[in-house]
């Protein structure tokens, strides 16, 4: 009898290993990719089509949809020619689809208009564009 529990109980370990793994590898786990996708959300100060552009652009972008981001936040950018996070968001959306030249001219101006924006100035893929 005890045989017949053991067997059953490496069973139901076994079963349930297997759904964790396949619960990690097909999504359901922990991870998530919006978080390896660096963005910034329009700031208070900013407000109307320059800020529902650059969030929109967001949302793409988060989604790894640099493309389409990309016209959002030349929108929001074209509403708000210092929108400093719409020209960093610019700047991620060019590096995600290998355009680097343009990307570090992107993040050229958002260091100029965010500079003390830390999530700008700190971020490690515009310091890496700049060399710094």
């Amino acid at each position: 009898m005890k045989h017949k529990n053991h067997i059953s109980t490496k069973h139901s370990v076994l079963v349930i290993l297997s759904v964790l793994l396949i619960t990690a590898c097909y999504g359901g786990g922990s991870s998530n990719s919006k978080a390896q996708i660096p963005s910034l959300m329009s700031p208070k100060t900013v407000t109307g089509n320059a800020a529902s552009k650059n969030n929109e652009g967001v949302d793409h972008l988060v989604q790894g949809h640099y493309k389409t981001a990309l016209k959002y936040f030349q929108e929001a950018i074209s509403a708000k020619p210092d929108f400093a996070e719409a020209h960093f968001n610019l700047a991620i959306s060019l590096d995600g689809m290998g355009k680097h030249t343009e990307a570090t001219s992107a993040f050229e101006k958002a260091k100029e208009f965010g500079g003390d924006n830390l999530k700008i100035a700190e971020n490690a893929i515009l310091k890496k564009h700049l060399n710094l």
